[in-house]
């Protein structure tokens, strides 16, 4: 019995319906208007047997009435602009350098990038000192956009780089972390 029973749950839980009748030999105490609309599990309602019985139902899914009035799915892709652009010649097909990362971005000899943080000359007048100097910071980019960059950039770009009088050769080397040591610690 309870198996009979938890199947015709089952059943009728999945066919959620609404039922739309519209019949003028219902007696005026079954119904408030000549259209009425109900949501309930069809076989397990009382209302819905009883108008069942008296004439014909239309029936509609819940589905097919929430998807009726959605606009057709375009057929074409719709083309989304990416950033993540890797290049290739067309003489040797081999990685072309992305200028705009370049421009954007500076990549230090031990391999991460930096950039500088965005908004950084926007309204001024409105940001605190705080702000203003955190602003002038430059900030590391993480593993996956590092390593983003890097296929962005052919191998010139990788290379170490050599400027008279480089504000950034102290960052050039990283010491402090043991991994990336090149010298050895000095002896205590």
């Amino acid at each position: 019995m309870l198996r009979v029973l938890s199947a015709a749950l089952r059943g009728v839980a999945a066919r959620t319906v609404s039922t739309i009748t519209v019949n003028p030999a219902v007696p005026a105490y079954n119904c408030i208007a000549s259209y009425t609309q109900y949501r309930a599990f069809g076989a397990l309602s009382s209302i819905a047997q009883r108008w069942a019985a008296i004439g014909p139902v239309q029936q509609k899914t819940l589905l097919s009435r929430a998807t009726e009035n959605l606009p057709p799915v375009p057929v074409e892709p719709i083309n989304i602009q990416v950033r993540t652009v890797v290049r290739f010649s067309l003489s040797r097909g081999k990685r072309q350098t992305v200028k705009t990362v370049l421009k954007r971005f500076y990549r230090l000899n031990w391999g991460i990038w930096i950039r500088t943080k965005s908004g950084r000359h926007k309204h001024l007048w409105k940001k605190s000192a705080a702000r203003r100097k955190r602003l002038r910071q430059h900030v590391f980019c993480n593993a996956t956009q590092c390593k983003l960059l890097d296929k962005m950039v052919n191998k010139y770009w990788k290379r170490p780089r050599y400027y008279v009088d480089d504000p950034y050769t102290p960052y050039h080397s990283r010491e402090e972390f043991p991994f990336t040591r090149r010298k050895p610690l000095p002896l205590p």
